[in-house]
């Protein structure tokens, strides 16, 4: 026992040590797109307004935010200044002290999100254990703390930094709840819950998520010990209880609620997000509540017992559509059957309301898969869709298959609600669906080592010991730029994050800096994150003025801004050839990321 102990701290370490390895430098040596919103608005503008009562002040932006106030919060009294007096010097001449003074701000301000991910660690560790065992609690530690996605998510000052924790652990101390009983993993849920709808809106999918999961909780598991009249009214109970305390705890930790109280409905039950959704689901909540109060069950029962009975060729299903969508994904990727452009889809993920059916759900939801199977390891991979073919070949349904099965849900569920709303899910606008597909995958690990022939030639600590040297090998080759990491199993030709956070922007910017009379020239980028690291002037926009008032020295491109500039501009401002700028293939530097080509940011001299 002292052994499983020691090796599981080993296990900890070895995250703890590469995370501040490959973390600690990127705190400062990188220049990100929104960030600045946080850095120079957002942050400053919470504290400052709870430190001089302005409650209502303290909603400072429709995400709303206010977990990730309140973390970077705690780097403001190491800032010398007011990040807000830099925020002028963005698109204009600064020195290089200036510069440097910008980097240690966003150095202070990431540093507490990023130590707060690896605090929280071990209680991920706990809820999973718990739930599952010790095996797949060590594999799902592994998989999430050396997931380059999830190290980069840390490392910039975003609202997605903070959701993906605070979801998950939602989740899985609801999943505990369901298997022990016990009210504390309840309370825990909903506390969790409360801070994740304050941190971004998206998080309101787990009201409808998790009333579904208590349904379903008694289709695979607990119809065998409680019987449905006794059931549903206590999972009505436990439902309201998860609500109540996640309205509260969203009360509590958001003062702007204090003095008007519209604030948290916006935020929560009222939010655009359910928009498409609320009418289907409050219809539902109401049909069940009028059959538990005035039919005493009768409506239900027959729909239950159905389930019940099917519930296998249910589970089948669940898991057959979801292996579906992976296979229509890899034909896509290895065998060109491009019925959908995945690539365009992912360019401009918020543009599929104008497309036609098969393009809006089909297509939408193949993208969000596609993101998120090529951004993780291809063991871990492997591991997740070992996972989904485990639901055909188990014969009695398990907590470790019901969880499989409830994660798998959750993902086509929340891909679906995203194609509703007409958004496609890129790697960072799904960040809270990748702990429970880590989760998801060691329940595949464990199996796969349960194996006969497997258990006979590897134990349970090689596996790990294996492991984690590859997952190693998969930082090392995308550091600096873990969040656009693509599998090495992806072709060259492919990219998984169209959409970065400004991967190469540094780079070309100090580029620039060394450049002879540098703090005079003008330049033209596609993403504020190269301007505020130039010590010279910069222009973002794509007025017709801007070109022509101005002598632009440099242009500066990159990948994933390629869609958005073509389209803003038309292919050409002016002298401006964007589409000749794109296509440069005699850039004076040029940063490519992750070793992929077509994913580059260039620095070009204007002609």
């Amino acid at each position: 026992m002292k052994s499983k102990i020691i090796f599981t701290l080993l296990i900890f370490v070895a995250i703890a040590a590469s995370s501040l390895y490959f973390g600690l430098p990127r705190l400062k040596d990188f220049s990100g797109v929104d960030e600045p919103y946080w850095s120079y608005d957002r942050v400053p503008k919470f504290w400052e307004s709870v430190s001089e009562g302005k409650w209502r002040s303290t909603n400072i932006c429709d995400k709303p935010g206010i977990t990730l106030a309140m973390v970077s919060g705690a780097g403001l009294p190491f800032i010398p200044d007011d990040p807000r007096d830099y925020e002028y010097l963005r698109q204009h001449p600064k020195t290089p002290a200036e510069v440097e003074t910008i980097r240690d701000a966003y150095f202070y301000l990431r540093l507490p999100v990023f130590l707060f991910t690896l605090a929280v660690l071990p209680l991920f560790y706990f809820l999973i254990k718990k739930l599952l065992g010790k095996t797949t609690a060590r594999f799902a530690l592994i998989f999430i703390g050396f997931s380059p996605v999830l190290l980069g998510i840390s490392l910039i000052i975003n609202s997605d930094a903070m959701l993906w924790i605070l979801t998950a652990l939602s989740t899985l101390s609801l999943f505990v709840f369901l298997k022990e009983g016990a009210k504390k993993y309840l309370l825990l849920s909903g506390f969790f819950l409360g801070l994740s709808v304050i941190t971004k809106y998206v998080a309101n999918i787990l009201f409808v998520y998790f009333f579904f999961i208590f349904l379903l909780e008694y289709i695979l598991y607990a119809h065998k010990h409680i019987e449905l009249k006794k059931y549903l009214p206590q999972a009505f109970l436990n439902y309201l209880i998860l609500f109540a305390v996640a309205m509260a705890t969203a009360f509590a930790f958001f003062p702007a609620t204090w003095v008007k109280f519209s604030v948290l409905l916006n935020a929560t039950i009222t939010n655009a997000v359910f928009s498409s959704t609320w009418p289907l689901f409050a219809g539902i909540i109401g049909l069940l509540a009028l059959d538990i109060l005035f039919f005493k069950e009768k409506i239900s029962t027959p729909v239950f017992d159905f389930f019940i009975r099917y519930k296998t060729a249910l589970l089948k299903t669940i898991g057959g559509v979801f292996l579906a969508l992976s296979f229509f994904v890899f034909l896509h990727v290895y065998l060109g059957v491009n019925v959908i452009d995945i690539e365009s889809i992912i360019a401009s993920p918020k543009g599929i309301g104008q497309g036609n059916l098969t393009e809006r759900y089909l297509g939408a939801i193949s993208a969000d898969l596609y993101s998120l199977f090529f951004s993780i390891s291809p063991l871990v991979l492997f591991f997740l869709l070992f996972s989904v073919f485990g639901i055909f070949r188990k014969k009695e349904l398990k907590r470790e298959s019901i969880t499989a099965v409830y994660i798998i849900i959750f993902i086509l569920v929340f891909y679906l609600g995203s194609a509703v709303n007409e958004v496609v899910t890129t790697v960072r606008y799904q960040i809270m669906t990748y702990p429970l597909a880590f989760v998801l995958a060691a329940i595949g690990a464990k199996q796969f080592i349960k194996l006969e022939k497997i258990k006979a030639l590897v134990p349970a600590y090689a596996a790990y010991l294996v492991l984690i040297p590859l997952l190693l090998l998969s930082l090392f080759s995308i550091k600096p730029h873990f969040l656009a990491y693509a599998s090495e199993i992806l072709p060259k030709d492919m990219i998984v994050n169209l959409k970065g956070m400004g991967e190469g922007s540094l780079e070309a910017a100090y580029y620039l800096n060394t450049l002879p009379g540098a703090h005079e020239m003008t330049i033209w980028a596609d993403k504020g994150a190269v301007c505020e690291a130039f010590v010279g002037r910069c222009f973002i926009d794509f007025k017709n003025k801007t070109f022509k008032e101005n002598r632009i020295d440099y242009f500066v491109v990159s990948t994933d801004r390629r869609s958005r500039s073509l389209k803003m501009s038309g292919g050409q401002v002016g002298y401006a050839d964007f589409n000749k700028l794109y296509a440069a293939q005699d850039p004076v530097f040029e940063v490519i990321i992750g070793g992929r080509d077509l994913n580059f940011v260039k620095v070009i001299k204007a002609e």
